[in-house]
Parts: C-alpha cells; structure tokens; sequence
C-alpha cells in the first residue's frame, strides 16, 4: 500500500496532535490556578474598630503577589504563541514559557520556606483599627500558586524540547499543492522550512 506524497504533513499522527493539545491543556490549567491563588484570601486577621465592633479583613493573593494576574493572562497568551508558531520560533516560546514557570516555582519555594507576610491593612478594614491576635495564614492560595507554576515548567519543557513533534496548525490546512519545494538556496530553503512550521536544523522535520 503507497502512501499520498505529502501526506504526513496534512494529516499530522495523533500523537503529534495528543502533545500539542496536552501542553495547550497544561497552560489553561496553569492559567486557572494562579488566576484562582491570586482572588483568593492567603492571610486573615481580626481587627477593633474605633467604634468598639471586631471586624475580619484579608490579604489576598493578589495583595501579597501582584504577578499572579499577570502571570495568568501571560500564559493564555502562551497558548495562542505555541498554536501560532512552529519550528524555531515554537521552541523559543516554550523556552519562555519555561522560565516564567521556573521563577514562579521558585517564588512558591520561597513562600513556604520564609512564609509570607503583609504590611499595612486590607481595604475592607475602617481607619484607625487596630489588629487583634496574629495572623492566620490559609494555605490553599499558596497551593495553586505552585501548581500552576509546576504545570507551566512542564509546558515550557515539553514545547521547547518538543517543539519538532508538533504538528504547524497552519500547515494541517494548506492545500497538497501549496506546499513549497525544496531550493537549492540554504537560505531561502531555510526561511521556506520556517514558513511551513518545520526546524531547519532538524533533518526529521523536514
């Protein structure tokens, strides 16, 4: 049985398909959780008002880790690179991707090996009040902050080292006959493996 020239690049293998939706999974995750760490109360205490009532106020992470909403939207906008690009540029985005993950490990470490701490007071206590007790840490904040920050490590990993197994979703739509041939001229044959989403260093791309 023959195989259709052409073939393997317009209908990529479902493996190739299961890792690039796997790591676009893996981003929507991430993005959830530090989205979700950073909405949620990682410090409580219990203030006297001036007026003689107790009042609870709240640090969220948010308040204690102002790169969690930014973090987040990075990493849906990490999804729309990863199905965007392919060959090099693909794998300089998962190098990126894995950075940024890296730092927030690392920031995650950080908390629960020096704890985390708030200066001044939450929005919602009035003026002139004064806190009662210590504080009271919640530890589910801090949780979702390291899984997400793990899940976008591993996405960062498997899109840089992986980047060659996934298939160009440009490519899977381009008619048999689009397809550029191959030129004599490394360099242009070069910017022609590119533009189809192949690595031009990698003989098994193209």
């Amino acid at each position: 049985m023959t195989t259709e020239p052409g073939s393997e690049t317009t209908a990529p293998p479902a493996r190739s398909k299961g890792l690039l939706w796997s790591v676009v999974l893996l981003a929507l995750v991430a993005a959830g959780l530090l989205w979700g760490a950073s909405a949620l109360t990682w410090l409580g205490q219990r203030y006297r008002t001036p007026f003689g009532t107790e009042v609870t106020g709240g640090f969220t992470g948010e308040d204690l880790r102002p790169e969690l909403v930014p973090m987040a939207l990075a990493a849906l906008a990490a999804v729309a690179a990863v199905l965007a690009t392919g060959g090099v540029f693909r794998r300089v985005v998962g190098v990126l991707i894995a950075v940024a993950g890296g730092l927030l490990v690392w920031r995650a470490v950080e908390l629960y090996t020096s704890g985390w701490f708030a200066t001044g007071k939450p929005d919602d206590v009035p003026p002139g009040s004064t806190p009662i007790g210590e504080l009271l840490s919640q530890p589910y904040g801090p949780l979702l902050m390291a899984a997400g920050a793990l899940l976008l490590f591993v996405a960062g990993l498997l899109v840089a080292f992986r980047a060659g197994r996934m298939p160009a979703m440009g490519a899977k739509y381009s008619a048999p006959g689009a397809a550029k041939q191959e030129s004599h001229d490394p360099d242009r044959q070069m910017w022609n493996d590119l533009d189809a989403g192949r690595d031009p260093t990698d003989d098994q791309d193209r």
